[in-house]
């Protein structure tokens, strides 16, 4: 099974190497780089007894090749994930299957001229990763993904077998929305406040910022709830101590993207929440706030 990855960030990283591992022969798309191919070098948290180290060398393709690409996973952040495709347009077809892996709710009409006919699967992921100063790839616990399709289908697809092989706790579902749901309630909570605040996600459990999650979580308790998501809305205070814990000593993607000058995901993640999510949100001045001082 052949997949092209799009966005080989430490995510986009972390799965071309997961789907390698379960047999599939994955190739990074690159607008930059012209080697033929590229290493990427997993390893283990040095600070733990489970240290270990891999290097893997994965196949690199220019973006402007007219070959056609059959599955195609995009790890872009949320803002970039139109315009990426719009590069590779051409090289999808009806005959292609595209699976988006990013953070935040994206408009499936907006891709839809982007993605050429492809059909359309939505992912979520609770694995974490980050990239040392080395630039290797440090997962921080195995996670757990999740796959649908945009127009719900029963049964999984038969490339799904790759991701089964490779991805710890990787489940298809019948409907993916609602766990794409409780994913971008989990981000709506750590993201923000790990950008503001420049801390790791662990800090968050931790004074004097615990008072900060624990206001923020309430606040995006009472949109799901407005929403009527309410079994979302009630494991959501045990989900952000959860996802916290195991990624602990991760920088958050939007901290890092605060940190570096570039754009963020708060548009796709607070920013739908605050105005996509009901016709009239519940007032939720801490998320209003973290939304425009990011945004």
């Amino acid at each position: 099974m052949k997949w092209h990855v799009l966005g080989v960030g430490a995510i986009g990283g972390l799965f071309a190497c997961r789907l390698q591992a379960g047999g599939c022969d994955v190739t990074l798309l690159s607008r930059h780089d012209g080697s033929p191919t590229r290493q990427l070098i997993m390893a283990g948290d040095p600070d733990t007894p489970h240290h270990f180290e891999q290097e893997l060398t994965l196949g690199q393709a220019q973006d402007r090749t007219d070959a056609p690409i059959v599955h195609l996973l995009v790890c872009t952040k949320a803002w970039a994930v139109e315009d990426a495709l719009r590069a590779i347009t051409h090289r999808l077809s009806t005959e292609s299957t595209v699976v988006i892996l990013c953070n935040g709710m994206i408009s499936a009409k907006r891709i839809a001229p982007a993605i050429n006919g492809a059909r359309l699967v939505w992912a979520t992921t609770t694995a974490g990763c980050r990239r040392d100063e080395t630039g290797r790839l440090i997962p921080s616990g195995a996670g757990e993904t999740h796959l649908g399709a945009h127009l719900p289908t029963g049964q999984a697809p038969g490339w799904f077998s790759g991701w089964e092989g490779g991805v710890p706790n990787c489940q298809w579902e019948r409907e993916i929305r609602s766990t794409l749901l409780a994913k971008l309630a989990i981000n709506a909570v750590i993201n923000p406040l790990t950008a503001i605040h420049r801390v790791t996600n662990g800090a968050l459990l931790t004074a004097p910022l615990a008072e900060d999650t624990e206001r923020l979580t309430r606040e995006v308790q009472t949109l799901l709830r407005a929403g009527g998501a309410d079994q979302i809305a009630e494991a959501l205070p045990a989900r952000v101590t959860e996802v916290c814990s195991q990624t602990a000593k991760n920088h958050s993607s939007m901290r890092v993207d605060v940190e570096q000058g570039r754009p963020t995901e708060i548009e796709a993640i607070a920013g739908w929440l605050l105005s996509e999510w009901v016709d009239e949100p519940p007032p939720s001045p801490f998320l209003r706030h973290l939304y425009t001082t990011i945004g």
